[in-house]
């Protein structure tokens, strides 16, 4: 009976309209693709959601713009006889799936899961041919991740509120982000700058062109010596030299002008380098920022638009597999193809004998994902170009190039490194160089400290042709002056490297991280992208330091994260894991209200007057910078913006212009000014809250002149 009311439909849900529009391309017929928008399920807002005292238990609401969702789903899976759940191959996703069984009316026999590393036809159909059942494991590690969260922000951010000030958040690995910049602030500026001094000489051999030869032995010592400094989160090396003072060099630079050199030792070798593996999501964020100047949510914003398809001229597929991953792994299939591909384009002797295996593992890698890679090598950057925005022709091209010379040969030089010394050996001398003998994956992707490398096989420096025994002819001796430099401020690649590193959060959580501690005014992001500790970031941080030291040590977020990979893998039960956590952070908590001294962010007095109430000002500090508050806040709200060396900003009164509002489609467009910039904005403000961005040449022009280049 029930195989008469079987229709031979099937519901596909997705959690994104761009996946839906590119899988309904796949699958036609009997397939209906919708998509639910993301999450449909979670805690409760304004209130903290979970039961501690019986299980740890969720209470979970449908999110307000998912009940229309949810109600269409419920329509579509009538009619069908299985509702395949497509969401994203991770954690989260395997939640939202979870989420979305839970929620539906229909029938919990019908639900079938599939996952696909990649939005291609080919994948697709392969996962339809193998469904599973929701792995309950991967969704309770979800779980536990967002009740741990929930009661830490939940718990510490009222503290925070008592004892500081209101409006103030707390996150389990956003805390220790903070900390990391707040530390590194400390280390810089305890760190104790020295001069010192190198030598170099200028020497030739017959009527050679001069070479440059560096002094690195002086008396039997290392002339540069490297010092390791031990920090927060990392050593720091940093090198040194003997020389400390510019009269130390006088009498190595006499004996060198006052003797005979010769060289002392020469070693010839063939060196071979081989290429770094493909991108995974902190590799990804980090080459995207240090070389096409994105941040990691504009990184992440761009790749998750190539993973979910894009338009070819009649043609929709994902251009990359997917975004979110700390696997190194890649599949036969596509290494064959890309072999293939390397010999036509490249030549045989750029293919490898073996596939290429990178073996180094992410601390605490949880998901069995591949590394991000083109899923089709054919579409070259050049020929997607055309079907591209700027930035996803930009980033498609760093994933495609930096994959496929991951699949290439090893880069060979011939390399040489030449000793001199004098007839003693008191002073040794060394110069070296390479040239390329076989470019191998430098054919399509290069390093920038690769970039000086001549690929056509020059020398990088003009080394004449010598062996032991020959005598140099010294034309001169240079002192260069230097000093010790202490640990760079973070930016967001090294941030992410930090964090990634020492198991700090997962990929998908990066670039939420830096946005939500800028965005709460524990850090500011500077011109030259700099993190930088706030004032009240580092405020925040010594108070939890000083009570809550498990949450803020780097080892024991780890952990968490080490125990929520046992839940996913069955080991661990996830209730038990809450209760190891709950019971001593409560403990913790409770001395913590109690003995936590409340102190407020530093207000500094001015002797500026309010613009409005004409009383005096003072100097506060948001995620935007400083600025002057009128001393009588909240009652008078004058406010004067400061540039980023302190001083008073002109107020830029908004200026009308021609373009019509493209929302309401009545009001004029005003140009104004934020402490971020030029934008446009409605007049019909706060009816209409349309923003736009605004060109230099169209600010130019506006203000004839007097405004200043929008960020």
């Amino acid at each position: 009976m029930a195989e008469k009311n079987k229709t031979g439909k099937s519901l596909v849900i997705v959690e994104s309209p761009t996946k839906e529009k590119t899988i309904t391309r796949f699958l036609q017929g009997a397939f209906t693709i919708r998509s639910s928008y993301g999450h449909v399920r979670d805690l409760p807002k304004g209130e903290l959601g979970v039961d501690v005292e019986h299980g740890f238990t969720p209470k979970y609401v449908v999110i307000e713009r998912a009940k229309k969702i949810i109600s269409e789903l419920n329509t579509l899976a009538k009619s069908a006889d299985v509702i395949y759940l497509a969401t994203d191959p991770d954690r989260e996703g395997e939640a939202i799936s979870w989420h979305l069984r839970e929620v539906m009316n229909a029938d919990k026999a019908k639900f079938k899961r599939i996952s696909f590393h990649e939005i291609t036809k080919t994948a697709i159909a392969a996962s339809l041919k193998s469904p599973r059942e929701l792995d309950q494991n991967m969704v309770n590690a979800q779980q536990a991740r967002r009740v741990i969260d929930r009661l830490v922000g939940y718990k510490l951010s009222p503290l925070l509120w008592a004892k500081i000030k209101s409006g103030l958040s707390a996150g389990r690995v956003q805390s220790v982000a903070v900390r990391l910049i707040a530390e590194r602030a400390q280390e810089i500026a305890a760190f104790s700058t020295e001069d010192y001094y190198t030598l170099a000489a200028m020497l030739t051999k017959g009527d050679s062109k001069p070479f440059e030869a560096k002094l690195v032995r002086w008396q039997s010592k290392p002339v540069e010596q490297t010092v390791t400094l031990k920090l927060f989160a990392e050593d720091y090396r940093y090198k040194t030299s003997v020389f400390k003072k510019m009269e130390d060099t006088v009498e190595a630079a006499t004996l060198l002008r006052h003797s005979v050199l010769k060289v002392s030792k020469l070693e010839t070798k063939v060196v071979r380098q081989k290429p770094k593996p493909p991108f995974i999501t902190s590799t990804l964020q980090q080459d995207a920022y240090n070389k096409l100047g994105f941040s990691s949510e504009r990184t992440m914003k761009v790749a998750q638009s190539l993973y979910e398809g894009v338009d070819m001229g009649g043609e929709s597929a994902g251009l990359i597999t997917y975004m979110r991953t700390d696997s190194f792994n890649v599949s036969q299939e596509i290494q064959k193809e890309t072999a293939g591909f390397i010999g036509e384009f490249y030549g045989k002797d750029f293919v490898p004998a073996k596939p290429p295996l990178y073996l180094k593992k992410v601390k605490g890698a949880q998901e069995a994902h591949e590394a991000i890679h083109p899923t089709g090598v054919a579409r070259k950057p050049e020929d997607m170009g055309k079907f591209l925005t700027g930035e996803q022709a930009k980033l498609y091209d760093l994933i495609w190039r930096r994959f496929v010379a991951s699949q290439m040969e090893d880069a060979v030089f011939d390399s040489v490194s030449v000793e001199f010394s004098d007839e003693k050996g008191a002073a040794v001398l060394r110069t070296s160089g390479r040239t390329v003998k076989f470019e191998g994956y430098l054919k399509v992707y290069i390093e920038e400290k690769e970039e000086d490398i001549d690929a056509e096989g020059e020398e990088e420096a003009a080394i004449p042709p010598l062996k032991e025994g020959d005598l140099v002819n010294l034309k001169d001796v240079a002192t260069t002056a230097h000093k010790t430099s202490p640990p760079p401020n973070y930016n967001e690649a090294s941030l992410i490297k930090t964090l990634e590193k020492n198991g700090i959060g997962r990929p998908s959580t990066y670039s939420a991280i830096i946005r939500n501690i800028v965005d709460r005014g524990y850090i500011s992001k500077e011109k030259d992208r700099k993190l930088l500790i706030t004032e009240l970031g580092a405020l925040v941080t010594e108070k939890l330091k000083g009570f809550f030291h498990d949450i803020m040590e780097i080892s024991y977020t780890a952990s968490i994260e080490d125990k929520l990979d046992d839940v996913a893998d069955g080991a661990v039960d996830w209730v038990k894991m809450m209760g190891e956590f709950y019971v001593p952070f409560a403990q913790t908590l409770a001395k913590a209200e109690k003995d936590m001294v409340k102190t407020r962010p530093n207000v500094i007095k001015t002797e500026e007057k309010c613009p409005l109430c004409l009383s005096p000002m003072d100097l506060r500090e948001s995620r935007f910078g400083k600025y002057l508050s009128c001393s009588h806040f909240p009652k008078c709200k004058g406010k004067v913006p400061l540039d980023r060396e302190g001083n008073k900003q002109e107020f830029f009164k908004p200026i009308k212009t021609e373009k019509t509002c493209t929302k309401c489609n009545k009001n004029a467009m005003l140009l104004r000014k934020s402490a971020r910039g030029f934008f446009f904005a409605c007049s019909g403000f706060p009816k209409c809250r349309n923003i736009e961005k605004v060109t230099p040449e169209e600010v130019e022009k506006l203000t004839g002149g007097a405004g200043t280049t929008p960020k």
